[in-house]
């Protein structure tokens, strides 16, 4: 199978060479007699490239393959094979054309392959020197272009090969984006999935926590959960959803002794952006100063709830992990540490809040209990 590159350089010949009517190229593999040809041939004012089949002369290819001159002229009886194209119809451009032929050789890098390019020229200067076309073709002249020629020939072979090379690491480089793009559309995607079902557990544990305190049981619908995973709205705002939410759902039962509640998707109304307050102002009764240690312990009250529906230990590892975006153990004791004070005042603010992390979270009981020490120690 002929090199690609070969390819390229034969359809680069006649930019070299001004006015030259045909090449042949021979492609030889290292260490094998399945030689491919082609022929490039002047047709109007383009060039066209088309397979040949070499039947005859393959120990003269061969022979030409070895040793380390680059360059060679030929007159068309000295080159003893016979050229048929794919049709099986035999080519008479030897017989027809009288041009001098200038073999010239490259060599693959690492001798893995051959190129022979024998390249016809008119036995006059027309391909060089229009005001003189009269003028013979020398031998003085053939050393010149076989020199320059050749050298300028293996500079395009160097050349492709560096563009090929430059082009094949940019598309490395550009599979590698687009497989690093797919990782991270991926990741993002199951992080937001772990959200959005995050969304969901805390508000089913919104849901008893409030439907307890009416004496009823409550229950999300599926449309419902789908509904909780659209939301997109900050976390200290869900427990008041979903308390609209089920005050909305009791309101419409037919009997106030029904002690189970369905909470469907119309039960459930997102607050529009207008509605929300910034961050500046206080929510619900809460300054700014408190609202990131409220979020961080709903946070860790939804981890322990899917730890504890998955039944696992309840470490600070697993909680961790738990997280959308997944932290370590010592970065939640860090944060406890620096919300030490502000957690202790929520806790004190609402105590029927966060039940699963104050009463079977050991960092957060260890917290308390240095707290209901020092208070001892104190007193």
């Amino acid at each position: 199978m002929v090199d690609q590159v070969s390819l390229r350089i034969l359809s680069l010949i006649p930019g070299l060479i001004p006015g030259i009517e045909q090449v042949i190229l021979v492609h030889s593999p290292q260490h094998s007699t399945d030689l491919s040809g082609f022929l490039l041939k002047k047709d109007a004012e383009t060039y066209k490239t088309e397979p040949i089949k070499l039947e005859a002369g393959s120990s003269f290819f061969i022979s030409l393959t070895a040793g380390s001159q680059t360059y060679k002229w030929f007159q068309k009886e000295q080159v003893p094979f016979d050229v048929i194209n794919k049709n099986k119809i035999q080519l008479t451009i030897f017989n027809e054309l009288k041009n001098n032929i200038l073999l010239v050789k490259h060599v693959f890098p690492g001798a893995t392959s051959c190129d022979l390019i024998f390249i016809y020229f008119n036995e006059n200067l027309s391909n060089f020197v229009l005001d003189k076309v009269s003028e013979p073709f020398s031998a003085q002249h053939k050393n010149i272009v076989g020199y320059l020629l050749s050298h300028s020939i293996q500079t395009v072979y160097q050349l492709t090969d560096s563009q090929n090379k430059l082009t094949s690491t940019f598309d490395d480089q550009i599979k590698l984006v687009v497989k690093e793009r797919d990782f991270l559309r991926e990741s993002l995607e199951l992080q937001s999935q772990q959200e959005r079902q995050g969304v969901v557990r805390l508000s089913e544990y919104y849901l008893a926590q409030i439907a307890e305190s009416y004496g009823k049981r409550a229950i999300l619908t599926d449309s419902a959960k789908i509904k909780l995973k659209s939301y997109e709205g900050e976390l200290y705002l869900l427990e008041g959803i979903i308390r609209d939410a089920l005050e909305f759902a009791g309101a419409l039962s037919s009997s106030s002794r029904v002690s189970s509640v369905l909470i469907a998707d119309y039960h459930i109304r997102f607050p529009d952006p207008s509605e929300i307050r910034t961050s500046e102002e206080f929510i619900e009764g809460l300054p700014q100063r408190l609202i990131k240690t409220h979020l961080l312990l709903d946070r860790l009250e939804l981890a322990a709830s899917g730890i504890k529906q998955k039944k696992n230990n309840l470490t600070s590892a697993n909680v961790g992990k738990e997280f959308p975006t997944p932290v370590s153990a010592p970065a939640i004791t860090d944060a406890l540490r620096k919300h030490r004070k502000r957690i202790i005042q929520l806790f004190d603010q609402y105590p029927d809040k966060w039940e699963i992390i104050r009463h079977e979270f050991r960092p957060i009981q260890n917290l308390l209990n240095s707290v209901q020490n020092q208070e001892l120690l104190s007193a």
